[in-house]
């Protein structure tokens, strides 16, 4: 075993000061008291969409509660505030083993478009297409995002997107720039005519398919944080608004996700004016580890990944420097 001297214990008793020192002046806001469920393939191994788009929620406060696909069922959706389901899932199991997903009182984002037929949305199922760009055709409802009518481009390269072809009186913000009876945003209002029955909640369906959540655009964001904000029926919340614009209004630097994580975790962060930023991970001891941004950004939120697999298990701390905020942060990684 290794002994530390006196100045390792030292460099150890500061990375702890620190952490104690800034822990609790995050300017994060919240969703307070707001519960989500996330339905995935496979509650242990979650793609980097999905771990990108947990951060995303957590940084807007819900408390996370993510199950598989052979775990979920109604009980577990109950006392949830929203109900999110991933494309990773199989249409299949989760139609059998959620039977009341049509029926759930909460609102519903659902990007798995052979679920969407389940939910009363349309008579058949949706489908998937590649592109990197879709077709803003509702620009007044507030699921667009302030973003005009029009070409938008959700993703920095081509991926697979879901579509749908809802009917009733459901509410279609973007479709598919070359065949426009494919939605791929829309929505219900609570109580409004679906293909089969009436929206028991507000509901969504989106575009982010299997992992176009990895390389979202500013744009594809401001689209799935307005649907966040629809769906919850928040009008007012600052906090919220600001993530729908995607200019956030204060720093922050949000809780890792997974924690502890084997070997990668995402941490996110906010900046409301452009800075240099800097992020990096500690050891115990003190010692910088990785430096995963140093470089000026413009105001917004982001995500870097850290991966462990070169180190021990252990405990890590991770920095923000921007201008002149500082704050830092404690994970666990565990082998």
């Amino acid at each position: 075993m290794k002994t530390l001297n006196l100045s390792s214990i030292c460099r150890l008793l500061i990375c702890l000061f620190v952490l104690v020192l800034f822990s609790g002046s995050s300017n994060a806001q919240r969703f307070l008291d707001s519960t989500a469920l996330f339905v995935v393939a496979d509650r242990a191994n979650p793609n980097t969409a999905e771990l990108s788009i947990v951060t995303r929620l957590e940084g807007m406060g819900f408390l996370m509660t993510t199950l598989g696909q052979n775990e979920v069922n109604d009980a577990a959706a109950e006392g949830m505030s929203l109900v999110l389901i991933s494309a990773t899932v199989s249409s299949g199991t989760v139609g059998t083993n959620l039977p009341g997903l049509k029926d759930l009182p909460m609102p519903v984002i659902n990007w798995e478009p052979f679920l969407f037929d389940d939910q009363g949305f349309q008579a058949a199922n949706g489908g998937e297409f590649n592109t990197s760009v879709i077709e803003i055709i509702n620009e007044n409802h507030p699921l667009a995002a302030g973003l005009p009518a029009g070409q938008i481009q959700i993703t920095s390269s081509d991926r697979g997107v879901s579509y749908g072809t809802p009917e009733g009186d459901a509410i279609i913000i973007a479709v598919n720039p070359n065949v426009d009876s494919q939605a791929v945003l829309f929505g219900y209002e609570k109580g409004a005519a679906m293909a089969v029955g009436n929206a028991p909640a507000r509901r969504v369906g989106t575009f982010l398919l299997n992992d176009a959540a990895d390389s979202l655009t500013a744009d594809g964001w401001a689209l799935f944080d307005s649907s966040v904000v629809w769906a919850m029926g928040t009008k007012t919340s600052t906090s919220v608004e600001e993530l729908s614009l995607g200019i956030p209004s204060h720093f922050a630097l949000y809780d890792n996700y997974p924690n502890p994580f084997n070997p990668v975790t995402q941490i996110a962060f906010s900046i409301p004016t452009q800075n240099r930023v800097r992020l990096s991970v500690w050891n115990a001891l003190g010692e910088k580890v990785a430096t995963l941004v140093d470089e000026v950004r413009p105001a917004g939120k982001y995500t870097a990944p850290f991966n462990a697999s070169g180190f021990s298990s252990g405990v890590f701390f991770y920095r923000l420097e921007a201008g002149s905020y500082t704050l830092t942060k404690k994970m666990v990684f565990l082998k």
